[in-house]
């Protein structure tokens, strides 16, 4: 064999063993390619769901906030309505000395104790009533009194308050619920 021999077969040698280095080359930088985009694909994967953890995070957060926002308001007008009611039903008191007004009074007497009363508050225009239901007792006018009796007896000691107003004030919670339904069914 001679030297051209040698190197054509060296360079033969040579130039296969390149081609077989850049194959190997193509196929392993083809290898990482696609490592690296399943691995680009899984961070953007994950990249997506914790945006979508973090947005519904944000939402529920936000909805919270505004279901706290409008059950405040919701309260806050519940209770306006509710203190305006009450006050028109203050209001709408004096109504009840219509007509049978002396009838009620009786009634309204007649729930106290049998008891010696000693002292009896009533609305001014009651004095006469109040004098013939409780003779013996210091009749005193009170103008913020709008029916029915303030007694104590006992020098003070038993107190009853059967006026209109304490009444109002009794049956308030029990009235109010009734009342607010109404309002709503009537909106």
């Amino acid at each position: 064999m001679g030297s051209e021999e040698l190197l054509a077969a060296l360079r033969c040698e040579g130039e296969r063993k390149l081609a077989l280095i850049r194959q190997e080359a193509t196929t392993e930088a083809a290898r990482l390619r696609e490592e690296a985009d399943a691995a680009h694909d899984r961070l953007r994967d994950r990249m997506n769901q914790e945006q979508t953890r973090a947005v519904a995070a944000a939402q529920d957060a936000i909805i919270a906030k505004a279901d706290r926002e409008a059950r405040h308001l919701t309260l806050a007008a519940e209770e306006e309505l509710a203190n305006r009611l009450l006050e028109l039903a203050r209001r709408l008191l004096p109504r009840l000395r219509s007509d049978d007004y002396p009838a009620k009074f009786s009634r309204l007497a007649a729930e106290l104790p049998p008891v010696a009363w000693e002292r009896v508050r009533v609305n001014p225009e009651d004095a006469g009533l109040a004098a013939s239901h409780f003779s013996g007792a210091k009749v005193v006018m009170d103008g913020t009194i709008c029916g029915g009796m303030d007694a104590e007896a006992e020098g003070g000691r038993v107190q009853v308050v059967n006026t209109l107003e304490k009444r109002l004030e009794r049956c308030w919670p029990d009235l109010l619920p009734i009342l607010l339904k109404e309002v709503k069914e009537g909106a």
